[in-house]
C-alpha cells in the first residue's frame, strides 16, 4: 500500500510539467489570451488556476511521496538490519577473529540506512524524475524539437555530478566502517559500567580521548573530500543545467513556429519540470554508487549463509593431537606505510614465534585432565585447538568417538565446537536475563535449569534474585550486578546444561573463594554427566589432586605428564609450580 500511494503521489509529479504546458496552451487558444475580451480574461483566469492547483499538487505530492519513501524505507531497513543481525549468528569462530570480515560487517552496518534500504525508493526516484523530463520533452517537441531534445537531457549533468559525489562516499563506507568501529569501542567503555566505573577510578584515561579524537576527525576529514567534491561537481552540473534549458527557451522563444501561447507553456513547463528533478540527483547517485555497497552486502551474507550448522555431537569423545604447531598471525605495517585511514590497506602479515611447538597428547573419553603451566605457556591456545575456536594449519587435532576412543575420528573444527562447551576466565558477561545466559538454546525447563544451578552452585545466588530465572543481568540495562564468582558460577551452570560430552573450563574458579572452589571441583568430578570430558585449566595445583592426569605445558611443548602424586614426587616443573602457589 505504502509503495501504491508512493507511486501514485510520483505520477503526479511526473505528470504535473507536461500537463501544465497543454492545459496553459489550450487556455490561451490560438490568439492568445486576448485581455480585453470576457473570453481573455476568462482564459487568464483559468492560467492562474491551472498555476495554482499545480503549485499545490506539486507540493502536497511531493510532501507525500517524501513521506511514503519514509515510510518505506524504514522497515526495509529493520528488515536488512534483522536480516544481517541473524546471518551474524552465523559466523564461525575463526570469522570472529579475522579483521577483514569484521571490518566488512561493521561497512554492511553502517550501509545498511544509507545504501541498502533506500535502494527502492531512489529507483522510483530516479525512474518517476526521467518519466517527467520525456512527457516535458514529449509536450514541447511541436515547439521546438531540438530545443525538446535539450530540456530531456538537462538533468544529465546533475545525475553525472551527484553520481561522481557518492561514488567518493561509497569508496570511503569502508575506511569509516574502521574508523567507526574503533570510535564506538572508546565511547562504551567511557558511556558503561563496569569499564566506565573503572575508569573514573584510575587517575588518567588510558588515552582513550586522544584515540576517539584522532577517529573522530578522520572521519570528518573523509566527509570533508566528500562535500569539497560536491561543491565542485554541483558548480560544473548547474552550469550546464542553466546552459541547457536556457538555451532551450531561447530557441523556443526565437522560433518561427513561438506563438503567444507557446512562450507562457514552455516557461511554466520548464520552471516546473526543474523542481521535478533539481532533487533527483542525490537519488541517482546514491542508486549508481551504492550498487558495490550493495554487492559486498551480498557477499557477505552469502558468506554468512554457506557457513555450515555446527552439528551436535554426542559423546563419549577423546582427544588425539599430533604433532600440532600454531603461531598467531600479526599485522605489521609495511616499509613507509603511515597511519592515514587511505593506506591501511598496505598492511602484511608475519607471523611471531609459535604458541605450540610439536605438541602430541592423547585424553581418553570420560577422563577428567588437567592442564597447567606459566603464563603464555601455551594453554589456552590448546584448548581453542581441540574445542575448533582456532584451527590448526600444521599438525592434527581431532576428537576420538566411543568409549574406547577407537571410534572415527572428528576431525573438523565444526565438530570439534560441536562436541565442546567452554568457560574461559575472560568470558563476556552476556547481560540477558539468567534464563537467556545459561539457555541460550532455549531447551531446557525451569527444574532442569534449577538442577543445573544447583550443581554449580548457583541456585542460591539465582534465588535470591528479584525476579529469579527471569531477573535482568548486568547494570548496564538496569539489571541486577553480579560479582565475578556469581557470573563464573552461571557460566558453569550453562555448561553442565549443555549435554555436550567435551567441557573446556580455563580457569573456572579463579574468581571464587577457596571453599567454593573446593565445592565446584568436586562437582565437576562427582556431578558430571556419565562419560564427559573434561579438561580444566588451573594455576592452583592444590585442587587438581583428584585429576586422572595431569599435563605440564611449558613454552608451548609438553613438559610432563602424571597423576598428582607422580608429580610431586618427581620433583619437576610441577612441584615448582605447586610450591609457587603456596607461597
Amino acid at each position: 500500500m505504502r509503495t501504491v500511494v508512493m507511486w501514485l503521489s510520483m505520477l503526479v509529479m511526473m505528470a504535473m510539467p507536461s500537463l501544465q504546458v497543454w492545459m496553459i496552451g489550450w487556455a490561451c487558444g490560438p490568439d492568445g489570451l486576448g485581455m480585453g475580451s470576457a473570453l481573455g480574461t476568462g482564459r487568464f483566469a483559468l492560467i492562474l488556476v491551472v498555476l495554482t492547483v499545480g503549485a499545490v499538487l506539486m507540493s502536497v505530492s511531493s510532501s507525500l511521496a517524501q513521506d511514503m519513501r519514509d515510510l518505506l524505507q524504514e522497515p526495509l531497513m529493520a528488515e536488512y538490519q534483522s536480516d544481517l543481525t541473524d546471518a551474524l549468528a552465523n559466523l564461525t569462530p575463526a570469522q570472529t577473529l579475522d579483521d577483514e570480515v569484521t571490518a566488512q560487517v561493521r561497512a554492511a552496518r553502517d550501509a545498511i540506512p544509507y545504501n541498502v534500504a533506500s535502494q527502492a525508493a531512489d529507483a522510483t526516484s530516479v525512474v518517476g524524475a526521467l518519466a517527467s523530463m520525456v512527457m516535458l520533452a514529449g509536450s514541447l517537441w511541436h515547439m521546438h524539437p531540438l530545443a525538446a531534445v535539450m530540456i530531456a537531457v538537462a538533468m544529465i549533468p546533475e545525475l553525472l555530478a551527484q553520481f561522481g559525489v557518492e561514488k567518493l562516499a561509497n569508496e570511503l563506507w569502508p575506511k569509516r566502517g574502521k574508523e567507526s568501529r574503533r570510535a564506538n569501542y572508546f565511547e562504551r567503555l567511557l558511556d558503561y559500567p563496569p569499564s566506565s566505573t573503572e575508569i573514573a577510578a584510575t587517575a588518567g584515561s588510558f588515552g582513550i580521548p586522544a584515540q576517539a579524537r584522532v577517529r573522530y576527525f578522520t572521519m570528518a576529514g573523509m566527509w570533508e573530500r566528500v562535500s569539497w567534491r560536491r561543491v565542485q561537481l554541483t558548480g560544473v552540473s548547474s552550469l550546464a543545467f542553466a546552459l541547457l534549458t536556457g538555451g532551450a527557451f531561447w530557441l523556443i522563444l526565437t522560433s518561427g513556429h513561438a506563438a503567444a501561447t507557446s512562450i507562457p507553456a514552455a516557461l511554466v513547463g520548464i520552471m516546473t519540470g526543474l523542481s521535478v528533478t533539481r532533487t533527483t540527483g542525490e537519488a541517482f547517485g546514491n542508486l549508481m554508487a551504492s550498487t558495490p555497497m550493495i554487492l559486498a552486502f551480498d557477499r557477505l551474507m552469502d558468506m554468512l549463509h554457506a557457513n555450515h550448522a555446527i552439528p551436535e555431537t554426542a559423546g563419549p569423545v577423546g582427544v588425539h593431537v599430533e604433532h600440532l604447531t600454531y603461531a598467531y598471525p600479526v599485522a605489521v605495517k609495511s616499509d613507509g606505510e603511515d597511519d592515514d585511514a587511505d593506506d591501511a590497506h598496505k598492511s602484511v602479515t608475519a607471523v611471531r614465534g609459535p604458541a605450540l611447538d610439536d605438541v602430541s597428547l592423547d585424553i581418553a573419553p570420560g577422563s577428567i585432565v588437567a592442564l597447567v603451566g606459566e603464563n603464555g605457556s601455551g594453554k589456552t591456545t590448546l584448548v581453542k585447538l581441540i574445542a575448533g575456536i582456532l584451527d590448526a594449519p600444521d599438525g592434527a587435532v581431532g576428537l576420538t568417538s566411543g568409549k574406547s576412543g577407537d571410534g572415527h575420528c572428528l576431525d573438523s573444527w565444526a565438530e570439534r565446537l560441536g562436541a565442546s562447551s567452554m568457560v574461559f576466565q575472560d568470558f563476556t558477561h552476556i547481560e540477558v536475563t539468567v534464563r537467556e545466559f545459561i539457555d541460550p538454546a532455549s531447551r531446557h525447563t525451569d527444574e532442569e535449569l534449577r538442577d543445573g544451578l544447583r550443581r554449580a552452585r548457583a541456585l542460591d545466588i539465582v534465588n535470591a534474585l528479584p525476579d529469579g530465572l527471569d531477573t535482568q543481568l548486568g547494570q548496564e540495562w538496569g539489571g541486577v550486578g553480579l560479582s565475578g564468582g556469581q557470573w563464573q558460577r552461571l557460566a558453569l551452570a550453562c555448561t553442565f546444561l549443555s549435554g555436550k560430552p567435551l567441557w573446556i573450563l580455563d580457569e573456572p574458579t579463579a574468581a571464587v573463594d577457596a571453599t567454593a572452589e573446593a565445592a565446584i571441583c568436586y562437582d565437576l568430578i562427582a556431578n558430571r554427566p556419565a562419560d564427559t570430558t573434561v579438561i580444566v585449566i588451573s594455576h592452583r595445583p592444590r585442587v587438581l589432586t583428584d585429576m586422572d592426569r595431569i599435563i605440564v605445558l611449558d613454552h608451548g611443548r609438553i613438559g610432563e605428564t602424571g597423576t598428582y602424586r607422580q608429580l610431586v614426587d618427581r620433583n619437576g616443573a610441577f612441584a615448582r609450580l605447586t610450591r609457587d602457589s603456596l607461597e
